[in-house]
Formats: structure tokens, sequence, C-alpha cells
């Protein structure tokens, strides 16, 4: 068979060419030249061309052998070295811990939050409770209202600005402090 797209190599011109895809190839050389073939997968042959050749034409079929080298498998991984493998099984974290641990660690947070800015006590809960009961009932197989365009959701919103509702508690601590970089606190 046939091997496509060698390499053949003029060793006295410093010339090359290849083969097509039938394993045909053209290369200028001179009686006496040697020729080098080479191709990925197989061993190099070095065909030497007959000194007494007189036809400008010369004819050869060059057997190439197969050079394959059978190799175990490869096992490609992540760490350097086997103790880097044996810390990282020590200390897996699932992805599914880190996400409840985050979810975990989300909810801390915003139960801060709300604990900063409210106290909540158990009729403070019911309240808001039976707030949104009321409002689920009363919208019931209708479009959810829009408060973008409801006047008195914008009169809260303004009284709650003149309140401080958008202030930041960090700067009200800065606004305490005296001129030499000490709160002043209540005796």
């Amino acid at each position: 068979m046939p091997v496509k797209y060698v390499n053949i190599i003029s060793k006295g011109l410093r010339t090359g060419s290849d083969t097509d895809e039938r394993g045909i190839f053209s290369i200028i050389s001179y009686p006496g030249d040697t020729l080098i073939f080479t191709s990925i997968g197989y061993q190099p042959a070095f065909i030497q061309i007959p000194p007494g050749i007189e036809s400008p034409v010369f004819t050869i079929d060059v057997i190439m052998t197969i050079d394959t080298i059978n190799i175990g498998s490869v096992l490609v991984l992540p760490w350097r070295t086997y103790e880097e493998f044996k810390r990282a099984v020590v200390d897996y974290v699932s992805p599914r811990e880190i996400e409840i641990k985050n979810m975990e660690n989300n909810l801390a947070l915003i139960e801060r939050q709300i604990g900063e800015d409210l106290d909540i006590t158990p009729e403070a809960g019911y309240r808001y409770a039976m707030q949104q009961e009321a409002e689920r009932v009363m919208t019931r197989n209708q479009t959810p209202v829009n408060n973008l365009f409801n006047p008195f959701a914008w009169a809260k919103f303004i009284n709650g600005l003149k309140n401080g509702l958008l202030k930041n508690k960090k700067s009200k601590k800065k606004e305490n402090r005296d001129n030499n970089g000490y709160e002043d606190y209540p005796d």
C-alpha cells in the first residue's frame, strides 16, 4: 500500500519533494546521490541512485518499514506528586457540600442584615405573613401589581428616604468621630 505525503530529500543537492496521495513523487538528482525518505510512523529509508544510469528518468519503488512502538497507557492527573494526590483525596469536599456551605453562609448573612435593620418579634412576623396572604388573596387570578406606578408606594419610599432608609450605618459611625479619630461614646 502506498504511503501518502512522504518527505524526500536529496542529500547531495539538498533539495526536497514529497509524495502525493498515491505515493508517487518526482525529484531532480544525479547518479550516486542518496535520497532520504521520511514519514511519521515509518523508519527512514535511504536509497542511493545507481552511478551508471544513462537515462534522465529513473523509476524506483521504495519499501518503508513501519516504525511503531507500543507503550503503556498514560494517565494524566492534575497533581504533580503522589503526595499532592493523597492530600487532595483526604481533603476532598464535594461540590454539593460547597454549595450547601455557601447557602448556609448566605442565610446567616441575610439574617444578620435583617437583624441590623429590624427588631424581629413574633408579632411583626405574624403581621408580615398576614399582609402577604392578604395581598395574595386580593390579586388572585389577576396580573401582578406593578408598584412603580403606585402613588402610595412612592409616598412610602420618599418618607423612608427622609427618615434615613438608605443611609449606611458605617457612615453614621464616621460622623460620630471627633477630630482625633476616636468615636464619641455616650457616658
